[in-house]
């Protein structure tokens, strides 16, 4: 019999020497070491502060890399998870003049757009976007650029062809 060193409780052993083992140790009983698990892997360096010089090590290492298409959807559908378990709803923000266009867009050829205003953006959770609009008797997509979308073409023209593959739709840009 032995007292354990964290709660003061009474301990029992079958052997002599496990009891002396456990005296050399000072370990603790069942619930106090439950007390202190170790982290989980995920967790090990959280709250860690690095020095200067790791961080730039860590910098270096990463300086080149780029994550490829299907890393990159698979963290769009992860912070849409994430958001819609922390906020309760995901949805992005519009532009009200595009929706405006959009429509006149559709009267004029012949479409029936889904967008913002009028049952909301259409949702391609395959792939984490949502569109300006979408025609779903047509299959036609409709996108809005605005003037930061000049900026990134190669990034817009990659995910019309993510979207295309996936649907099989027609695509329309209008500005």
């Amino acid at each position: 019999m032995r007292i354990c060193p964290g709660c003061d409780k009474l301990l029992s052993y079958c052997t002599k020497t496990d009891r002396d083992k456990a005296n050399k140790k000072s370990s603790v009983c069942k619930s106090c070491s439950k007390l202190s698990l170790p982290l989980p892997v995920g967790m090990m360096g959280k709250g860690k502060q690095h020095s200067e010089n790791t961080k730039r090590k860590i910098s270096l290492s990463h300086r080149g890399k780029k994550h490829t298409f299907e890393s990159r959807r698979k963290m769009r559908l992860a912070a849409i998870r994430r958001i819609e378990r922390n906020e309760g709803q995901c949805s992005p923000n519009y532009n009200p003049t595009a929706c405006k266009l959009i429509e006149e867009y559709g009267k004029r050829y012949g479409y029936n757009f889904q967008h913002a205003e009028n049952g909301g953006e259409f949702h391609i959770k395959e792939l984490g976007y949502w569109v300006d609009g979408y025609d779903a008797e047509k299959n036609v997509v409709i996108e809005h650029d605005e003037s930061y979308h000049f900026q990134q073409k190669e990034k817009d023209e990659a995910r019309q062809e993510e979207i295309e593959r996936l649907l099989g739709c027609e695509f329309i840009r209008i500005s």
